[in-house]
């Protein structure tokens, strides 16, 4: 199994044409088409199911696609610090969108006492970047709880409180969660079972208007008055316009870490990089 022929499968079923990915990767059709067949040859399963109106994933054809992405970027990360071996150090991290703040004061302190090294940022959600470091891809992660810790070793940079989110009509600057039993709510998944059982662990029910994956959609629907989310105070970035309140709640809080590889001794350019945190 080659690079090149995972990259030739991944075109395919990005655009599930074999026509249109051999016109993206600036190909004929035969030569890709032959490609594929010696990959299903040699793993010796069927990745496509070919129909008249293109290609669909088979299910060993979905498990492959799901892995290889992790395969060819690191592949790619590999390249690059071979080839800058002698030259510059490489970084791997991952960052989360809400934690770039916090982490950036500890990456421009490093930088400046590591001029040799480059960074390579992997962006994603913590559970994505958690998995990218437990295959290899990146050395060190920004991550946020609640997540397992068990396969990882972290260094604590901050804890902070969740924020009530609504529009421009409440004026007390912090709440309690009793305070927010008769509004509907709109829950960020990623912090839905810590919310439920906070409000839980005080006997209260509340009303649930609305559960969503992306906070900034969470914001417009805030925005319409239709609700009031609840999110980490570090989102208060994408709060414009809105009415924020500190959810006074000791138990309702978050904590960002460091995250890498446990079991094992962080490689030299992770470790300077720990201290440098750890210092500040």
């Amino acid at each position: 199994m080659e690079l090149r022929q995972l990259e030739y499968f991944r075109e395919i079923a990005s655009t599930g044409s074999i026509n249109e990915a051999a016109r993206h990767l600036n190909m004929s059709q035969p030569p890709l088409s032959y490609q594929i067949r010696q990959l299903e040859n040699e793993l010796n399963v069927k990745l496509f199911d070919r129909t008249s109106k293109g290609v669909t994933l088979t299910e060993a054809g979905k498990l492959l696609y799901d892995r290889s992405g992790n395969l060819l970027e690191y592949a790619r990360s590999t390249e690059l610090e071979v080839s800058k071996t002698g030259k510059k150090r490489i970084l791997r991290i991952g960052l989360t969108p809400t934690t770039v703040d916090t982490i950036m004061p500890y990456i421009s302190q490093f930088s400046k006492k590591n001029p040799d090294v480059n960074f390579e940022v992997h962006d994603g959600i913590t559970y994505s970047l958690y998995q990218y470091l437990l295959d290899g891809i990146i050395d060190i992660s920004v991550a946020r709880t609640p997540l397992r810790l068990d396969e990882v070793s972290y260094m604590e940079l901050c804890s902070e409180p969740m924020i009530a989110v609504s529009a421009p009509e409440n004026t007390a600057s912090s709440l309690k969660l009793a305070d927010l039993l008769h509004r509907p709510l709109i829950l960020y998944r990623r912090y839905e079972e810590l919310i439920m059982n906070t409000f839980h662990a005080q006997n209260m029910n509340p009303d649930i208007f609305c559960v969503c994956d992306d906070p900034r959609g969470a914001m417009l629907w805030a925005k319409e008055n239709l609700a009031t989310a609840i999110f980490p105070q570090s989102m208060a970035s994408l709060c414009d316009g809105l009415c924020i309140q500190e959810l006074d709640e000791p138990d309702l809080v978050t904590k960002i870490l460091l995250i890498w590889a446990k079991g094992k001794k962080p490689v030299p350019l992770v470790q300077e990089f720990l201290d440098v945190c750890g210092e500040h």
